[in-house]
């Protein structure tokens, strides 16, 4: 059995919404005065490092059980108290810096 295509008439959103609300568009909209006055090679310069990605490197642990679900409340109970998903690798990142005084 073939579905129908949805029905969109009711639809009342504007698409242009959706696609200006981009985290690129706001990042680009939020530029310093100094990226907004400057040549477009430093501007492209900036954004490059703005949005270069951070390499990463896979680690595998062994946590003892009480610790594994520590971590693993503390990343749900963030996240219900930001709003925002925090991970368990967010946390662990977060104490080795603090641990080893790294920004």
């Amino acid at each position: 059995m073939i579905k129908s295509k949805p029905d969109i008439k009711s639809f009342k959103k504007d698409p242009n919404d959706f696609l200006e609300g981009g985290e690129a568009d706001k990042a680009l909209s939020n530029l310093p005065k100094v990226a907004q006055e400057n040549s477009v090679e430093e501007t492209t310069t900036y954004l490059i490092e703005a949005f270069k990605p951070e390499p990463t490197v896979q680690k595998l642990f062994r946590l003892r059980w009480d610790i594994a679900n520590a971590l693993k409340l503390g990343a749900a109970q963030e996240s219900a108290k930001t709003g925002k998903r925090v991970t368990e690798t967010d946390i662990v990142q977060k104490l080795l810096k603090k641990h080893y005084n790294l920004k």
